[in-house]
């Protein structure tokens, strides 16, 4: 098998095994959110949230680095020089964290349940945080398939523990400890497929750390920053109002987290054609993928607007329970914070390709600040409308900077046509079946898919070209 069809599989291996996840992930929200109903969603969120905003200084960029220096590795004995001390630095750090996430917690305001809860998660994200870094190997070797096992058999076993506490009417704090059971049973499986590829021990190389250090605080930076401004919201919203809500804004959340994995998973399909493009200078060709992939995204994206902006409600009913009926308004306003994050990857991507990581750090410092300024002024006033507002605009922000940041490296014009008639199929869409609005969500969903499809058909928005250029397989 050739490299770049070695390649493909690869990918396509990720992307078929990730949408099974999704599904996975919903039925997941589903019984969590009936196991534990509003009040205890919202610990959950906060939860979830505190431990992996903590997590992340234990990030420290250090997947990208793992990657880039193995490799470079010529050797098999480099090899295990650069993932055992790599994989020692995240170890170390994400102990500490496990150690101070208790103490830590003390600091907050937050209720007896919130306190306890991040005790019984913490390890379930040590666990994942060595997993995550660890799978560069498996990139560098392309064997990501076996990392895709991995997950789904984690998803899997999750599903069924909670399925399980589901019947048993489980407590929070089973729902907590499912997860770390799991995520230690995930890592033992996935040890046993690196342990082909490296003999993987502690090593304390302290000149190769500072090495190592040199290249990844940037990316370490780029992480924190983005978190705050993605993870903050929950935080602050729990910080100064009930349980209740955070569950209320918890649960579309969690939608939105669903949703924004499939840019990332399109993304790495389109990465190397950019960054090859741009290698080869060949801007004409960059400028045609850029094109129809943003193409792409402009009708994809609409749809997902207009069909959640009809079945919001019942969605959210049917997904999470008649508590959180509520939440449909709020899955309104998030769904179109996910069509900003689709064209926010998208540009983000492109300066990864044009290799501008470094200077989109004060882009993310500054989304950031607007974000907790925004967080902190508006919550304790607005509640979740003002979470859900405030990161839309974050998300807004992050897209324009990132194309502003390229544009200043590569004077590119974009098409709009295709935006444009994609925005007239969605008003034509909602016009039609506005009055059909929270009446039965499946055949309202499957009527929005098919009048939008007919309109950019007749407008022939869409083209035989864009078809082949996003989904072209590698010869």
């Amino acid at each position: 098998m050739s490299v770049a069809n070695k390649i493909f599989t690869n990918t396509l291996w990720q992307v078929v095994i990730r949408t099974i996840n999704i599904f996975i992930g919903v039925f997941n929200l589903a019984l969590i959110t009936r196991i534990l109903g509003q009040e205890g969603f919202g610990f959950y969120t906060t939860i979830f949230a505190f431990v992996q905003m903590l997590m992340i200084f234990a990030d420290l960029g250090l997947y990208l680095s793992l990657l880039r220096e193995v490799s470079a590795a010529k050797t098999q004995a480099q090899e295990n020089k650069v993932v055992n001390n790599i994989f020692t630095i995240r170890f170390v750090a994400s102990l500490v964290m496990v150690v101070l996430a208790p103490i830590v917690i003390q600091a907050f305001p937050y209720s007896q349940e919130v306190k306890t809860g991040v005790i019984y998660f913490i390890l379930a994200f040590f666990f994942q945080s060595l997993i995550s870094t660890l799978t560069a190997v498996f990139s560098k070797k392309l064997a990501m398939p076996k990392v895709a096992v991995t997950d789904l058999f984690n998803k899997i076993i999750y599903l069924a523990l909670i399925y399980y506490l589901f019947t048993k009417s489980g407590s929070l704090n089973q729902v907590l400890l499912a997860q770390t059971i799991v995520n230690f049973l995930t890592f033992i499986l996935f040890y046993k497929f690196l342990r082909h590829y490296v003999k993987l021990r502690l090593a304390w190389d302290f000149a190769y750390w500072r090495h190592v250090w040199k290249y990844t605080w940037p990316l370490a930076v780029t992480v924190v920053l983005n978190l705050i401004y993605f993870k903050a919201d929950t935080l602050v919203l729990s910080g100064f109002r009930d349980a209740a809500e955070v569950g209320l804004y918890g649960a579309p959340y969690r939608v939105l987290e669903v949703l924004t994995t499939f840019p990332h998973m399109f993304m790495s399909l389109i990465l190397p054609l950019f960054t090859a493009a741009w290698i080869a200078k060949n801007f004409d060709k960059l400028k045609n993928t850029l094109q129809h992939t943003f193409d792409f995204f402009s009708m994809l994206t609409i749809l997902m607007i207009v069909g959640t902006w009809l079945i919001s409600k019942p969605l959210m009913i049917m997904l999470a329970g008649a508590e959180f009926a509520g939440s449909g308004p709020i899955l309104n306003i998030l769904v179109v914070a996910t069509a900003s994050i689709f064209f926010g990857t998208l540009f983000t991507y492109l300066v990864v390709a044009l290799r501008l990581q470094k200077k989109m750090i004060k882009f993310f410092l500054i989304a950031a600040v607007v974000g907790l300024i925004g967080y902190f002024i508006f919550i304790p006033q607005f509640s979740y409308w003002a979470a859900a507002y405030t990161t839309l605009a974050i998300e807004v922000l992050i897209a324009i900077f990132a194309c502003f940041l390229v544009k200043k490296y590569w004077a590119f014009k974009l098409n709009y046509y295709v935006m444009l008639k994609s925005l007239l199929a969605g008003f034509v869409t909602l016009a039609v079946l506005w009055s059909f609005k929270d009446f039965n969500i499946f055949l309202t969903a499957i009527l929005a898919v098919i009048i939008y499809a007919l309109i950019l058909i007749l407008t022939r928005a869409v083209s035989k070209d864009l078809i082949k250029e996003v989904f072209k397989r590698p010869s």
